[in-house]
């Protein structure tokens, strides 16, 4: 290849034959290129800055003209231009000449479209890039009361202090404390929070607001309701005498805070009304960072739109290898949380052995397994309810409960416990999971209803299995000696397919989706899926679930 195809020369040539001129290289090795993109019937001011290795997007900034609105949608500090989100384009690192050129001509038409403010609804989207300040941490539960605490909170090593403001203070200091985070003096700060019907949008004016008079200003043209009822509230705040407040601002599809300072009252006035609303109107408003982690927000923030499993009852049976895995996942998932619980079951306490595939670690040794891992669960998640139960299943009182998981990978108690339960003619949605053979597949069986089949319906009557998992015959591995006993030999990794597959089934019959009821993954490539995702049928006469 010659010089003359070098992807400098390549680049270089395709931006002059569009009047963008080399400049130089920059300090971070980037090539700065000069010239001007057509908008709004106009030529601008631009500077590309391109990365030689093609891994970044290029950086676009333009000069604006004077008369340009101080605000405009997808045009950052000093006249960068998003034209593409982050993450949504994989940059062609054998074309880097080719995508230069193409984003320009997307930046071009982005600020065509911004400058002739036909993009004003991603002002809404782009609210926060306008709103910075000091961060700002939500914890207010939907369902919680309406009154509002301000918690300030510190790292011992560093007293710079962070704002929380929550309606469940109790949870809010459980959470601080799982952060590390020791809780300072009462500041005397109140906290209200204002109902809002629209979406916050910057002002093309001076932003943002430096006072509580040009803040209501800026509130008043978004929501007129909205302003009055923050005005009302921070009224009361000043009139009580406190020295500032935050205000939280509930919008249609996000929140957001300012924290309000009040000046100092100073000697009492003729008209006291008149005066509090004039301290008012000059109270310093400071813009804050807000991040929300409530626990509704935190359980389904990766999976919106669908239900988490706060509010259910949830008992799971076994917390060796495979049931330590999943109830990370659930609790993941909001088990525990609101109304909800977590009930964990094991007998067996956790042997140095057991730590090699297991989800708890060396400091639990010789602890019960089902109380070592509530105790290790409430260290990441201290607002989930999550009970222990440090006996066996067939002995304990389990109450009512919305979903059952047996992953202790015991065939004979899920069989036995299907049979109790017939007898008595009590049903539990049941979901089993297992690993089969020494790794070879991760299987699960959910049975929601008792017109499905149980895990003894897999077989027939001469325990011939129905539904295989592989074609090929699966070996019997087995390993240990001597006081460490036999046992099925598998890596941790195995334990971790079975506890995604399970995760995902329950949280497929949360949103009411069950089917397909028998799921298997096959682990070992040495072998070849059998009888794949089905609904299985249950057996006449099975001895476990036929009543």
């Amino acid at each position: 290849m010659t010089s003359d195809h070098t992807p400098f020369t390549l680049l270089r040539a395709a931006l002059q034959a569009r009047g963008f001129d080399y400049r130089r290289r920059r300090a971070d090795g980037s090539w700065e290129f000069h010239g001007a993109l057509h908008a709004a019937e106009g030529d601008h001011p631009a500077v590309v800055s391109v990365d030689p290795k093609g891994l970044k997007l290029p950086l676009v900034s333009v000069c604006l003209p004077p008369n340009a609105p101080k605000v405009l949608a997808h045009i950052g500090a000093g006249g960068q231009v998003c034209y593409a989100a982050k993450g949504s384009v994989v940059p062609d690192v054998f074309d880097i000449a080719g995508q230069t050129v193409a984003h320009l001509q997307r930046a071009a038409e982005v600020l065509d479209l911004s400058l002739r403010g036909k993009m004003k609804k991603d002002l809404e989207d782009e609210f926060f890039a306008f709103w910075h300040g000091t961060p700002c941490f939500v914890d207010v539960e939907r369902d919680g009361p309406s009154e509002l605490t301000v918690i300030f909170a510190s790292y011992a090593a560093d007293r710079t202090s962070m704002l929380f403001v929550g309606n469940q203070p109790a949870g809010t200091r459980l959470k601080l404390q799982a952060m590390g985070l020791e809780e300072g003096p009462d500041t005397g700060a109140v906290a209200v929070k204002v109902q809002s019907s629209a979406n916050p949008r910057p002002l093309i004016d001076d932003w943002p607001p430096k006072t509580m008079a040009a803040l209501l200003a800026w509130q008043g043209m978004l929501d007129p309701a909205a302003r009055r009822n923050m005005e009302r509230k921070l009224l009361v705040a000043c009139g009580k005498g406190r020295q500032a407040a935050l205000c939280v601002v509930a919008a249609p599809v996000t929140q957001y805070a300012i924290f309000v300072s009040f000046p100092d009252p100073g000697p009492k006035e003729a008209r006291p009304t008149e005066s509090l609303r004039k301290r008012l109107y000059a109270s310093e408003v400071q813009p804050m960072s807000l991040f929300r982690f409530d626990d509704a927000y935190v359980s389904q923030r990766n999976t919106p739109q669908q239900p988490t499993l706060a509010h259910k009852r949830i008992v799971l049976v076994g917390c060796g290898t495979i049931g330590g895995f999943l109830a990370e996942l659930l609790v993941k998932n909001g088990a525990g949380l609101g109304r909800g619980e977590l009930l964990l079951v094991d007998p067996d306490i956790l042997a140095p052995q057991n730590v090699g595939r297991h989800r708890l670690g060396m400091n639990y040794v010789l602890k019960n397994k089902a109380t070592a891992l509530a105790h290790e669960l409430r260290r990441g998640a201290p607002t989930a309810n999550l009970r222990d139960l440090p006996v066996a299943v067939e002995q304990g009182e389990l109450g009512r409960a919305d979903l059952f998981i047996n992953a202790t990978g015991e065939e004979a108690l899920a069989h036995l416990l299907t049979r109790e339960w017939t007898k008595q003619q009590l049903f539990i949605p049941t979901l089993t999971v297992w690993v089969e053979g020494a790794g070879v597949a991760a299987r699960a069986l959910f049975r929601d209803a008792p017109e499905q089949a149980c895990t003894r319906c897999m077989s027939d009557l001469q325990r011939k299995p129905l539904f295989p998992a592989v074609t090929e015959p699966i070996p019997v591995e087995l390993a240990g000696h001597g006081c460490e006993s036999l046992y099925v030999p598998f890596p941790a990794t195995a334990s971790v397919h079975a506890a995604c597959l399970a995760a995902e089934m329950v949280v497929d019959w949360n949103r009411g989706v069950p089917s397909p009821r028998l799921r298997t993954r096959v682990i070992r490539s040495s072998f070849s899926p059998a009888s794949g995702d089905v609904d299985v049928s249950r057996l006449p006469q099975c001895p476990a679930c036929s009543s």
